[in-house]
């Protein structure tokens, strides 16, 4: 099998499970690119302020605004005073959005496990190795 119908069917899997978390969650109430603002927040242990937040968004501060209003009325992030700057604030994600982290590593842990079923320790070793081989050769966010 060529390598882009493997990846293609690795990638079906590890999403199909990840909607059955999601579907239980209710999470799968967010776009893509909410989760992209998400993911960018949980980046980060201190929060980031907009500013910093529409750099790493590559968006407008407007953009970011808008954004991070939506996610905070419906309980994904909360606002916070910065202690670096009186005038600003840090923007943190909630407990909901840490959540929608652990449903990610679970469905990891359960994607893992089936390999492991699978593949002798050689090969899971030999699998890990080049996986993280082609990961330090893609641009990786």
């Amino acid at each position: 099998m060529p390598i882009t119908d493997s990846l293609k069917r690795l990638q079906w899997h590890m999403w199909h499970h990840w909607r059955q978390y999601a579907q239980h969650s209710g999470s799968m109430e967010l776009s893509n690119s909410e989760l992209d603002y998400l993911y960018a927040l949980m980046s980060t242990e201190n929060g980031l302020r907009l500013t910093e937040l529409a750099e790493r968004m590559n968006v407008s501060k407007a953009s970011a605004s808008a954004m991070a209003s939506k996610l905070e009325a419906r309980g994904y992030l909360q606002r916070l005073p910065c202690s670096e700057d009186g005038r600003a604030m840090r923007l943190l994600a909630t407990a909901k959005s840490n959540a929608l982290e652990q449903e990610e590593r679970d469905v990891y842990v359960q994607t893992a496990a089936s390999l492991e079923q699978n593949l002798s320790p050689e090969e899971m070793q030999q699998l890990s190795q080049l996986l993280a081989k082609a990961c330090q050769t893609l641009e990786i966010g």
